[in-house]
């Protein structure tokens, strides 16, 4: 086998979770790489040490197709995913890409528990004073109004934040794509 050969399987094995017609696709480019080393008289062992790792050169197209992912269809999952493929390109990563995002989405997803609490908490009121007579029903359904108004504002104030951050993460993300990119060239 050839030391193309090794190479693009190596590459297109690490490949595999993007879609063929795809893959295939950006496969395409180093496979000429190496037919134009060839053809400059250049030896496949020295296109590919060109090239780099196939590791990294994959880890790289991984990160770029799941962040298009996670821009294409605005979920949380595909968003991790591209946050995840970040994280294998380095420590740096880790730190600082990782970190954040994992603390940031703790504290969206604490607030939105707090919200649907809050909500919850005008219920549990009324069940209270029917059970125990703690307020009049009057009042009841006066605090679990309240309640219910403010849960509205928290959701509509955390959807508007939730949005906010999913955008700011696939920058980020993005960002350091390029930055990863224009390093390894």
């Amino acid at each position: 086998m050839t030391t193309r050969d090794r190479y693009m399987l190596e590459l297109e094995g690490m490949l595999s979770v993007i879609p063929e017609v795809q893959r295939k696709e950006w496969l395409y480019d180093y496979y000429i790489h190496f037919q134009q080393a060839v053809e400059n008289g250049q030896s496949e062992e020295d296109a590919a040490l060109e090239l780099g790792d196939p590791k990294l050169i994959a880890n790289e197209i991984l990160l770029s197709y799941r962040v298009g992912q996670a821009e294409k269809t605005g979920s949380f999952g595909k968003l991790s995913k591209a946050v995840f493929a970040t994280v294998s390109l380095g420590l740096f990563n880790v730190i600082f890409i990782l970190g954040p995002y994992l603390a940031l989405a703790a504290v969206i997803l604490a607030l939105w528990a707090s919200a649907a609490a809050v909500a919850l908490s005008g219920v549990a009121v009324i069940i209270e004073s029917v059970w125990n007579d703690t307020f009049s029903l009057a009042q009841a359904f006066t605090v679990c109004l309240i309640t219910s108004a403010i849960a509205l504002l928290l959701f509509i104030g955390l959807k508007s934040l939730t949005t906010s951050f999913y955008k700011l993460t696939l920058k980020y993300l993005k960002f350091s794509t390029r930055i990863v990119k224009g390093n390894n060239k």
